[in-house]
């Protein structure tokens, strides 16, 4: 008798082969897509820092006596697209042109012409560095008041 098709030990075989392709795949895309979440955060943190130093310049070009507030201190989406300033618009405040994601927190100055303090997102957490830059505050910092902030 001529039989064709697959034996149930050789299909357990295959059945066993691909559980182990899945498990060793499984932790490798998973890591991807929380790489890429935490980075696009971050771009959106870079980006929303450099939107504040633009509007700020722009609004400092056309109001010649504005005096620039101190800072954002907010939690809220709506709270962050705004920075108080004095003669720089009937509501004294600056709009912030943002497309992106704003930050679930900020906590941010204006010194000496750059933007500095901390951000808050939902898979990143960064501050500036004395240069402006954007660095990650990491998970396992000692700084208790970072932790506090970023909810680690």
């Amino acid at each position: 008798m001529n039989k064709k098709g697959f034996t149930l030990i050789e299909l357990l075989a295959i059945i066993v082969i691909l559980a182990v392709i899945a498990l060793i795949t499984t932790p490798v895309i998973t890591d991807t897509i929380a790489n890429v979440r935490k980075n696009g955060d971050k771009q959106s943190a870079i980006e929303y820092i450099k939107s504040i130093e633009t509007k700020l310049s722009e609004a400092a070009l056309e109001y010649p006596n504005i005096i620039i507030g101190d800072s954002i201190n907010a939690t809220t989406d709506a709270a962050t697209r705004k920075w108080p300033c004095t003669q720089c618009s009937a509501t004294n405040e600056v709009d912030i042109d943002f497309k992106g994601t704003a930050p679930q927190k900020a906590s941010l100055e204006y010194k000496d012409g750059k933007i500095l303090g901390k951000l808050k997102y939902v898979n990143y957490c960064g501050k500036t560095d004395d240069n402006g830059n954007i660095i990650e505050i990491p998970k396992d910092t000692s700084d208790s008041a970072d932790k506090t902030f970023c909810g680690f």
